[in-house]
């Protein structure tokens, strides 16, 4: 058995009567024997590689390629090289030491504070720079933040009027500790105290 090489243009009837016009020409076969390597006009894949998201290359729709330094496996993104943005990065949070961030100011750090005065009352303390605003008649208890995040530092200064009977205790909400104890008393006027939340429970004085 022998076979003929077609070549040129195969042009099937997809709606043909017999002594009428041809319409509607369509090409009719499968692939299941070829890749269909030679057929123009379809997307392939260039550089395939596991989870990597697909692109777009020079414009061009019929070409794709498998962007091997971005993917996804379903539940996280990798990417290896930088990332950029015309608007805000959203996130929850971002993991590492963030050395190489630049323009940040973390609550309670850098060369700027939240402040909070305090006047002559009890009262609750943020992380950042907490004073009192006016002179103390009597003693006052201030407490440490009820939802302190580890790294958190919280600064403290006495108003006037604090001596041995008008002190100035502070104490850890609920079971925090500072060094350890459940509080601490300052019992000069203008004295002052700083505090970094270091673990779960517990805030070290420095």
């Amino acid at each position: 058995m022998a076979y003929n090489i077609l070549s040129g243009t195969v042009i099937a009837a997809q709606e043909y009567i017999p002594g009428d016009i041809v319409r509607g020409n369509i090409v009719s076969g499968n692939l299941s024997t070829s890749d269909g390597s030679s057929i123009i006009n379809v997307p392939r894949v260039s550089n395939a590689t596991n989870n990597a998201i697909l692109t777009n290359v020079g414009g061009d729709a019929n070409t794709l390629t498998c962007e091997s330094n971005l993917t996804f496996d379903g539940s996280a993104m990798g990417l290896t090289g930088e990332l950029t943005a015309s608007t805000g990065v959203s996130a929850s949070y971002f993991m590492g030491d963030g050395s190489l961030l630049t323009g940040i100011e973390a609550s309670g750090g850098g060369s700027r504070f939240d402040i909070n005065g305090i006047g002559n009352a009890d009262g609750t303390l943020i992380a950042g720079f907490n004073y009192g605003t006016t002179t103390f008649d009597a003693a006052r208890v201030w407490t440490t933040p009820a939802t302190p995040t580890v790294g958190d530092v919280v600064r403290v200064k006495a108003p006037a009027g604090v001596n041995n009977s008008n002190t100035l205790t502070i104490e850890g909400y609920a079971n925090n500790t500072l060094d350890g104890a459940p509080s601490i008393i300052i019992e000069s006027p203008y004295g002052a105290v700083e505090l970094c939340y270091v673990v779960s429970g517990s805030y070290r004085i420095f």
